[in-house]
C-alpha cells in the first residue's frame, strides 16, 4: 500500500472525508493527510462519551447515592452521638458533572487549560451528577450538614457557590460548608487536613467522592498497585462509611500509570498499552 493509499484510510477512519486521489491533487493531498495523521486523538473521548450518554453511568451514580442513602437511615435510627451529623462530600464529578468541559476542550483539541478550567466554573453551569441532588436534600431534611470538601482553589468558592445554589443543592445558612483548597493555609491539596478539622468538630457518618484521595491520603508518587493495596486494606469501610463515585475521565489513578504522575490521556499510546494486563 502507497503511503497516500495508508493515510487516506487513516483519515477516513476519524471521520474525516478526503476527495478521490488524483494527479492533478497529489502534492495537495499528501500534505493535508499527512497534517491528519499527525493529529493525536484525544483519549477521554471514549469516556467522555461514556458519562454525557451512556444509561450504564447514571444507573451507577443513582444506585450509589440510593446505597448510601440507605446506610445513612439505618444509622440515623441508631446514632446517639452529643455532636451535629455531617457528611463530606466531594465536588467535581461526585455532585458536578464536569464533562462538558472535558467535551469542549476534546472538540477544540487544546487538552486540559487552566484558563479554560477557571471560565468554565466561573459559568456555574455544571449540571448535577445524577442521583446526587436527591441524595443531599434527604440528608438536609434530615438535619445533617453537608460539607462540600473541593480542591478547587478558594477564589474559584463564589461561582461554585453559585452553582451549587442555582441547581438547589443545600448550603447550610449558618456555616461555610464549601472547604476549598487553601481557604486556610493547611488545608492543601491533600484533603486530609480538612476532614481531620470536621471530624473534630462534627460526627462524619459518610465520605463520597470520586477518587481515593478524597477518603485517604496517597502519598506522592503513590503507584497503581500500591493504590490498590491501600483500597483494599479500608475495605469494611467501603459501601459502610465511604462511597465511591464512577470517574473514567481523569483522576489519581491514571496519573499512577506514568512515572512522573502526568495525566495518561495525552500519553504516547505505547506507554497505556504497557499498563494493560493480559489476565
Amino acid at each position: 500500500m502507497t503511503t497516500t493509499r495508508r493515510l487516506i484510510r487513516i483519515c477516513r477512519s476519524r471521520g474525516m472525508l478526503i476527495w478521490p486521489a488524483r494527479k492533478a491533487f497529489a502534492l495537495f493531498l499528501i500534505a493535508t493527510v499527512a497534517g491528519c495523521a499527525t493529529q493525536q486523538p484525544d483519549e477521554r473521548l471514549h469516556s467522555t462519551l461514556w458519562v454525557q450518554t451512556s444509561a450504564e453511568y447514571a444507573v451507577a451514580t443513582r444506585q450509589v447515592f440510593r446505597m448510601a442513602r440507605d446506610q445513612i437511615a439505618r444509622d440515623l435510627a441508631t446514632t446517639a452521638s452529643s455532636r451535629p451529623l455531617a457528611v463530606i462530600v466531594d465536588v467535581d464529578q461526585t455532585i458536578l458533572d464536569n464533562s462538558g468541559q472535558t467535551a469542549r476542550s476534546i472538540i477544540a483539541e487544546t487538552g486540559f487549560r487552566p484558563t479554560d478550567w477557571t471560565e468554565w466554573v466561573n459559568e456555574a453551569s455544571a449540571p448535577a451528577v445524577p442521583g446526587a441532588l436527591e441524595y443531599l436534600n434527604y440528608l438536609a431534611g434530615k438535619g445533617v450538614v453537608v460539607f462540600y470538601v473541593t480542591n478547587r482553589s478558594a477564589e474559584k468558592e463564589p461561582a461554585t457557590r453559585r452553582n451549587l445554589e442555582l441547581l438547589g443543592f443545600p448550603l447550610d445558612p449558618d456555616r461555610d460548608v464549601i472547604m476549598t483548597r487553601l481557604e486556610q493555609p493547611d488545608w492543601t491539596r491533600d484533603k486530609t487536613s480538612r476532614r481531620q478539622w470536621l471530624a473534630a468538630r462534627f460526627e462524619v457518618l459518610q465520605v463520597l467522592g470520586d477518587e481515593l484521595s478524597d477518603f485517604i491520603s496517597l502519598p506522592p508518587g503513590t503507584d497503581a498497585e500500591t493504590r490498590v493495596q491501600m483500597a483494599e486494606s479500608q475495605s469494611e469501610k467501603w459501601g459502610r462509611q465511604w462511597f465511591m463515585l464512577p470517574n473514567p475521565i481523569y483522576g489519581s489513578w491514571e496519573r499512577a500509570l506514568t512515572p512522573d504522575g502526568s495525566s495518561i490521556y495525552d500519553s504516547p499510546m505505547e506507554q497505556k498499552i504497557r499498563s494493560l494486563k493480559t489476565q
